[in-house]
């Protein structure tokens, strides 16, 4: 007796895409909605909060004109008027000048074997212009002078310039100086701040001996002589 199969390679039901392909499409879905819905928040709560920005705007102006209004009238009109006064002098006290600093430090740099017998300034494009006319003992005294305004000292005087050197009836050396200033030694508020940071001198009660004294008094004589030829 022989065996028979039936075999049928017909499939019965219908042929469908598989579930798991299905996934994908729905979790992009749902990001999607959920950063719909994320943004929508977003943009909720940064409109809610311009609006409170506006509201606290608007109370802190309301608040700031009240203050306002409670002062008296007169007493900002004061208060004004002295404000600009106080500006008008920081702009007078800025651009004022004053000489002494000038005739001091030209005093300390200046040779006793040379002395100015006239001053002039003017200021022009370059700022503060000086002239002065002078003589020296020799030409050797007008170059050490020049070599003066070389030092430290003496580098707020710029363009330095020695000319018309002759000699006199006394063999003595005539010139003209010519120079610009630096504004920085020139300038009256600068000067007031210098001598606020002056130290304080305190005397000294230590007792110096009669020689020393007597030393040191004809040091300062001849200091003081010298000086008065610089300065003359």
């Amino acid at each position: 007796m022989e065996n028979s199969f039936q075999t049928s390679f017909i499939p019965k039901k219908p042929v469908t895409s598989a579930g798991p392909d299905k996934e994908p499409k729905s979790l992009f879905s749902i990001i999607s909605i959920f950063l719909f819905i994320f943004s929508i928040l977003l943009s909720g709560g940064l409109f809610l909060y311009k609006i409170y920005l506006t509201g606290q705007q608007e109370t802190l102006s309301s608040t700031l004109l009240k203050t306002r209004e409670s002062f008296e009238k007169d007493t900002i009109d004061e208060l004004e008027l002295f404000n600009k006064r106080t500006e008008a002098t920081k702009t007078i006290l800025s651009k004022h000048i004053v000489l002494s600093p000038l005739f001091s430090l030209l005093g300390e740099i200046t040779i006793p074997s040379v002395q100015y017998t006239k001053f002039e300034h003017q200021t022009n494009e370059k700022g503060f212009y000086v002239e002065i006319e002078g003589i020296a003992r020799d030409y050797r005294s007008i170059a050490l002078q020049a070599d003066m305004f070389n030092t430290q000292k003496g580098r707020y005087f710029k363009n330095v310039l020695f000319s018309n050197l002759m000699k006199d009836k006394s063999n003595n050396i005539t010139f003209n100086l010519k120079f610009n200033v630096d504004p920085a030694i020139l300038s009256y508020e600068n000067s007031i701040k210098a001598e606020d940071a002056k130290p304080v001198e305190v005397p000294s009660t230590t007792t110096i001996p009669t020689s020393t004294t007597t030393s040191t008094s004809t040091t300062t004589d001849t200091l003081s002589n010298g000086l008065d030829k610089t300065t003359q």
